[in-house]
């Protein structure tokens, strides 16, 4: 039986590349995608999350999150994934049609409640939605079987020596899901660079299909 999850993203090349894992891989129910502040700002991410449930014809709900952290001043990555957050390949623009009114934090705490089975939360961005619905909804807690996320580091940094951007970007949410004492699974900077893709690999996924062709263009860029 499929697991249920929620990815909860600022797209971001790399979070393009695990959104399309997610919403193809047989053993993922992908429940929704909620966008967040992080590598560009709100309105970027959510238009990057659109154009790609566009790109798959997909039906899995978009839900716009959280616009700046919890107290901390906003940074970005912009420098590195593009004015977009997704340069490198030409999407056709967003429809906006698309998108959920429902905040994200709202969505997931309803979301949690009448799903059958315990959901996996697949934060890949900063934390901020996720705090936000811990702190505002303590029983979403029984809801959650783990969180699964992407931050921190085993060794050094890639916005300081020692920081990663996801928790560098709101450090108070972090610590606010740290404990939570819910189970948490990181998946830190150390491990996301041991499987960094080979200049032949990312030229051979060009010619696979048209997932590999956009996904090969985002790549070059990431790569540049």
């Amino acid at each position: 039986m499929k697991q249920p999850i929620i990815i909860d993203t600022d797209p971001g090349i790399d979070d393009a590349a695990a959104i399309s894992i997610a919403l193809n891989h047989p053993a993922f129910d992908l429940r929704m995608i909620t966008t967040v502040n992080g590598n560009v700002g709100i309105e970027k991410t959510t238009a990057n999350a659109l154009k790609l449930k566009q790109f798959f014809s997909s039906n899995v709900p978009i839900h716009r999150g959280a616009s700046q952290p919890l107290l901390s001043n906003i940074v970005d990555a912009s420098t590195v994934h593009g004015e977009s957050g997704m340069n490198g390949y030409d999407f056709p623009e967003p429809n906006y049609n698309d998108l959920t009114s429902v905040h994200a934090v709202e969505a997931m705490y309803k979301e949690l409640k009448t799903n059958e089975k315990p959901v996996t939360l697949i934060p890949i961005g900063p934390l901020t939605n996720i705090a936000l619905l811990l702190s505002t909804y303590p029983k979403a807690k029984d809801y959650i079987k783990e969180i699964v996320f992407m931050g921190g580091s085993a060794g050094r940094g890639n916005i300081t020596p020692s920081a990663e951007f996801n928790i560098y970007c709101d450090p108070e949410a972090a610590q606010i899901v740290f404990n939570s004492g819910l189970p948490l699974t990181m998946v830190g900077l150390d491990v996301a660079r041991s499987s960094t893709l080979s200049h032949s690999t990312v030229n051979e996924l060009q010619a696979l299909n048209q997932t590999g062709y956009m996904l090969h263009h985002l790549f070059k860029h990431y790569k540049g």
